[in-house]
């Protein structure tokens, strides 16, 4: 059975039926062909659903890789045992190649192993039957592809009973056999009967003629078809019995060779070769070329070297030919013939053709105009001869050579070393050599090097000499500051006044300045004597020395509030509130800064100040903080321990002491006493009442314009009029405490 599927080709040979006795072996052949464009591993095995026969094939899975265009072929061995039973065994032959064609696998193929009984003829009670000639798996019937092949089947009738019996093939196509039947005892007695069948008296016997019709292009190999007995009167039962064909082999291959380019100049020589597999065996070939002659003088090249033909199939390949001694092209006439022979080489160890193509390739003649070529080559071999006698006698010696002259790196930070490197040739005709340096344009001390008597001893550990040429690497400059500078190499050559020099710049950047990349804080507005809570990130804080917190009232001068040192670590008070810095970034939160007690609106920025560097880091965007001042307020105002705000109206008497207290909160307030004047902030008075006191008025006031009042309403009773009694002493004059309202200062 010859499958056909893209890109895998399957051949099963049996294809469907395998058959053999107990205690023998039966081997199931595999042809697999890769015709991908790529290489595959595939797998074959029996699949896990035979349960009866797995254990009998020692190997139920093989694994091979193929190249485009390969072939092989995989054998499966089922070792029968010698007590199995007769009978079909199916099984499921599985191809897969996951990897690489998961879409066109897995491929499953379907068969039954026949254990048979150890007879050649089949009998029962009632019907026998035998095959002339008779075959069996070691004398199978040799058949030619395009002949026929007659088997007649000799059957029996045991039974009481007329009986029809009609023959059938099984495991072939109908195309490929025919069966006839004889002409029926019946039908000779004058009874009408149909011949599809043999028809048999009780004890008769028949025979049934089958040809067998195979195509030309039938693969070779071993086949067993089956033939099946059937009768009209016993339908239930099953009469079988196997043919045993063996398809010889038949080797016919076709070789063609075309010549497309055989006359060449330049180009190399063209064929194709066109190679058709007319018989009924798959071949497998490598394809080559040879000369002719006995030297080999070209160089043969199959594309491709190996093909895989399949029954009928045509390959084409082609054969690029090479001349290798290119000395052996004539400078005129014909040309030269190099002829050649194609190889053929079965990979299967099958006979190829004895005759096969033979070619020529003509290498034309050389064009007139290289005769030009070859007296110009001389001329050129001349005058090459006169200049090695000048070179080796006349020449000058060469003047050394500033071969390098550069920096060991491409960028420098400031606090790193530039380390020059450099490459002279012919170290030999050097006197000596100066480097000059220069930082911002201020030129700085030469240094001279003296080569009269060989590499001066403070080069040793920088420079080596290796045939003439002397290398120095990470040569100190000693440069490490901040700034451009220019360093230029001369050389003094011994043969010549003219010096050598090359310059080169390098600038080493500043260190990068610390600075303030997030600065906030938790509240814009505070009471006065409550500290202000800050956050801050601060980048490249490796450069960080210190960080000063800065507070500015309006229009005064910015104070300083706090200063962190941080010229080693982060500074103690600041360790619980930083964290570790990560890509040189420090985060700092719920750092307390104390403010100025005076209120007002304050603004903080923070100024690092970095440790290696005199430039000043950009101060940080100012926070807008306001400090809230104490809110005036009136906390105690008493006349003979009675509040204002409670007993707001007072009667006293003329001359009554009374005891004022008063008591006022708030930032730098202004307090009035009426009828006293100015006051401090808190304290007490002793009085007499007058008939002029009507009232008395506590004020305070702010520099920010806040103001509040409290007062007393006084009411005076005037005195009495005193009576003059008999017998007194004379009246003195009365004394009166007057309060008098003070002068305003």
């Amino acid at each position: 059975m010859l499958n056909t599927i893209a890109p895998l080709k399957v051949i099963l040979n049996p294809p469907t039926r395998l058959e053999s006795f107990p205690g023998e072996s039966v081997t199931l052949h595999i042809s697999l062909i890769n015709q991908g464009e790529q290489g595959a591993t595939i797998d074959v095995f029996i699949d896990s659903g035979a349960q009866t026969i797995l254990p009998w094939c020692p190997s139920p899975r093989k694994r091979v890789a193929l190249n485009p265009q390969q072939a092989c072929e995989v054998s499966l061995l089922f070792a029968i045992p010698s007590d199995a039973l007769p009978g079909s065994y199916p099984y499921t032959v599985v191809v897969d190649a996951p990897k690489h064609y998961p879409e066109e696998t897995p491929i499953h193929y379907s068969g039954h192993l026949e254990v048979l009984v150890k007879q050649t003829a089949v009998r029962s009670p009632k019907l026998t039957f035998a095959l002339s000639p008779a075959n069996s798996p070691t004398q199978p019937l040799v058949v030619q592809p395009n002949q026929p092949q007659t088997l007649s089947v000799t059957v029996n009738n045991h039974s009481s009973r007329v009986d029809r019996f009609r023959l059938h093939c099984l495991d072939l196509d109908k195309t490929w056999f025919a069966i006839r039947y004889p002409t029926n005892e019946l039908s000779e007695l004058g009874l009408v009967s149909s011949t599809d069948g043999l028809e048999l008296n009780p004890g008769g016997q028949g025979e049934i003629i089958i040809e067998f019709h195979y195509p030309v292009d039938m693969p070779a190999g071993h086949y067993s078809p089956t033939l099946q007995i059937v009768s009209d009167n016993a339908l239930e039962q099953v009469f079988l019995d196997l043919v045993y064909l063996e398809i010889k082999p038949k080797l016919h291959l076709s070789v063609e060779l075309e010549t497309i380019l055989g006359k060449i100049s330049y180009k190399p020589g063209q064929y194709r070769l066109t190679l058709t597999n007319q018989g009924n065996s798959i071949r497998e070939l490598a394809v080559s070329a040879s000369s002719r002659e006995e030297v080999e003088s070209c160089e043969y090249v199959c594309d491709p070297p190996i093909v895989n033909l399949l029954i009928g199939g045509t390959a084409t390949i082609s054969l690029t030919i090479y001349p290798k001694q290119k000395w052996r092209r004539p400078l005129f006439g014909y040309g030269l013939e190099l002829p050649f022979q194609v190889n053929l080489l079965d990979l299967q160890a099958l006979p190829t053709p004895e005759k096969l193509p033979i070619g020529s390739l003509i290498w034309k003649a050389r064009p007139w105009w290289q005769f030009v070529l070859w007296l110009l080559a001389g001329v050129g071999v001349l005058s090459g001869l006169g200049f090695l006698i000048w070179f080796a006698f006349f020449k000058p010696a060469p003047p050394p050579i500033l071969a390098e002259f550069k920096p060991d790196s491409a960028s420098y930070m400031e606090g790193g070393r530039v380390r020059l490197n450099w490459t002279i040739t012919n170290l030999d005709q050097i006197e000596q050599f100066v480097i000059f340096s220069t930082k911002d344009r201020t030129a700085s001390r030469p240094q001279v090097y003296d080569f009269r008597q060989g590499l001066p001893t403070e080069l040793n550990r920088y420079c080596q000499i290796s045939d003439r040429n002397l290398i120095c690497a990470n040569v100190d400059t000693g440069a490490r500051l901040a700034g451009k500078y220019t360093f230029q190499l001369q050389l003094k050559p011994k043969s010549s006044e003219q010096h050598i020099q090359q310059q080169l710049d390098v600038v080493i950047q500043p260190k990068p300045l610390p600075q303030v990349v997030n600065f906030v804080a938790s509240q814009s507005q505070l009471e006065k004597g409550k500290p202000l809570t800050l956050g801050w990130n601060i980048k490249n804080v490796s450069q960080l020395g210190q960080l000063q917190v800065i507070g500015q009232l309006q229009e005064d001068k910015p104070a300083l509030l706090k200063t962190y040192n941080f010229e080693k670590q982060i500074p103690p008070e600041l360790a619980k509130q930083c964290q570790p810095p990560v890509n040189e970034t420090l985060s700092c939160t719920n750092v307390d800064i104390g403010l100025p007690a005076k209120p007002g609106n304050y603004a903080i920025s923070l100024q690092p100040v970095s440790s290696g560097s005199q430039k000043q880091s950009p101060v940080s965007k100012p926070i807008q903080v306001q400090v809230k001042a104490t809110p005036l307020r009136i906390t105690n105002f008493t006349l003979n321990n009675q509040s204002s705000e409670v007993n707001p109206s007072m009667f006293l008497k003329v001359g009554q002491v009374v005891t004022l207290n008063w008591q006022v909160q708030g930032d730098d307030a202004k307090v009035k006493l009426e009828p006293l004047g100015d006051v401090p902030a808190s304290g007490s008075r002793i009085l007499k009442a007058t008939t002029n006191l009507s009232e008395i008025i506590l004020t305070a006031e702010t520099e920010q314009g806040q103001s509040i009042k409290r007062a007393f309403l006084i009411q005076v009773d005037p005195p009495k009029p005193l009576q003059n009694p008999t017998n007194l002493l004379p009246p003195s004059k009365p004394r009166i405490l007057q309060i008098s309202r003070p002068k305003t200062p």
